[in-house]
């Protein structure tokens, strides 16, 4: 039986030619069937983990990804203003508020942006 050497070069790959880029395994690259994203998960996406206070993973599943991380970080930065403001008690009322809040915004904005998703994936635009 005999084994390939390693030290010796294989067949060479063509070079591409203009217009198509080089890829090391020879091929170009072809981007796959885009598949419709499921509403649902994207609202369980929002609602699930936003119970724990961890909001937007939903909008970045539906493809907003500025959105999800604008509901992260703002969330926690209204959080610790209204633990603040519970030391004047003004942030027993605003902290449920803003969760509540938050809690149905957060899902809305999941579910119209997976549908505009959808919807242009149907129309034949990416």
């Amino acid at each position: 039986m005999t084994y390939p050497n390693p030290y010796q070069s294989g067949p060479q790959q063509p070079m591409p030619t203009s217009g198509q880029p080089y890829q090391p395994g020879g091929y170009a690259s072809v981007p796959g069937p885009a598949v419709p994203k499921s509403v649902g998960a994207a609202v369980a996406l929002e609602l699930v983990p936003g119970l724990f206070g961890i909001f937007g993973i939903g909008n970045i599943y539906a493809g907003k990804m500025a959105t999800g991380i604008v509901l992260m970080v703002s969330f926690w930065v209204f959080f610790w203003i209204n633990v603040l403001l519970t030391f004047i008690v003004i942030g027993l009322i605003t902290l449920p508020m803003t969760w509540v809040a938050y809690l149905v915004a957060g899902p809305v904005l999941a579910l119209r942006a997976t549908e505009r998703y959808n919807s242009r994936l149907l129309s034949g635009h990416r």
